[in-house]
């Protein structure tokens, strides 16, 4: 099965941000592509990556080249 979102860290990653910065930009409603939840808890969020529209982002937003994401998402071990 093909997965659909992808994990914070593996944005992360694929950014060379910190865990930090891109929860709270995710927080703070900076990607369309990217949500987040208040759960239970002292801290709790959830949060939710689209997988395309973070390809997406990449390609017109940032102007990276097909072979720089597949290389970036290979790295981030992306499928």
């Amino acid at each position: 099965m093909i997965a659909k979102t992808i994990a914070v860290s593996q944005m992360a990653t694929v950014l060379g941000w910190t865990l930090t910065a891109v929860r709270e930009c995710i927080a703070r409603d900076k990607f369309p592509f990217a949500q987040c939840w208040q759960t239970e808890g002292k801290k709790g969020r959830t949060f939710s990556i689209d997988k395309e529209g973070f390809r997406f982002h990449l390609a017109n937003t940032l102007g990276w080249p097909d072979e720089k994401i597949n290389e970036a998402f290979k790295e981030a071990h992306i499928i």
